[in-house]
């Protein structure tokens, strides 16, 4: 999924993922991933790429940065399984801002909806230019 969004009067461009439970596929869809943008997305824009990565290691976080998108750096933020969550298998990647935070809402609403928690991220947009 892909959407433009205008926050502020700044195109910011929103991709969200669902990555494979296989390894191999998930290089894969990464590699489609990163074609997509470079077709989709202007090189400048600023870019969101958010989903579940079904991720549990580090990989995705090294292919992600080899595109220039970095998450939060900051304490895991466990959302799977959802009652008990033990892993960060949803993660919220960005390029052209700065993420500041991020966290997981808790509680029975949230995992009554699905076996994910899911992921509140916060980011810093730059100043436009002439501003």
């Amino acid at each position: 999924l892909h959407s433009q969004v205008d926050l502020h009067g700044q195109a910011v461009h929103v991709v969200v993922v669902h990555l494979g439970l296989i390894r191999a596929s998930r290089l894969r869809q990464i590699a489609q991933l990163e074609r997509f943008i470079a077709r989709e997305v202007p090189a400048r824009a600023p870019l969101v790429v958010a989903g579940d990565f079904n991720d549990w290691g580090t990989m995705v976080r090294r292919e992600m940065s080899g595109m220039g998108l970095f998450g939060y750096d900051g304490p895991v933020q466990p959302t799977f399984p959802s009652r008990m969550p033990l892993a960060q298998l949803d993660q919220v990647f960005a390029r052209g801002m700065k993420p500041v935070g991020l966290q997981v809402p808790r509680g029975r609403i949230w995992w009554r909806m699905s076996d994910h928690l899911p992921l509140v991220a916060e980011f810093q947009l730059p100043e436009p230019a002439g501003r």
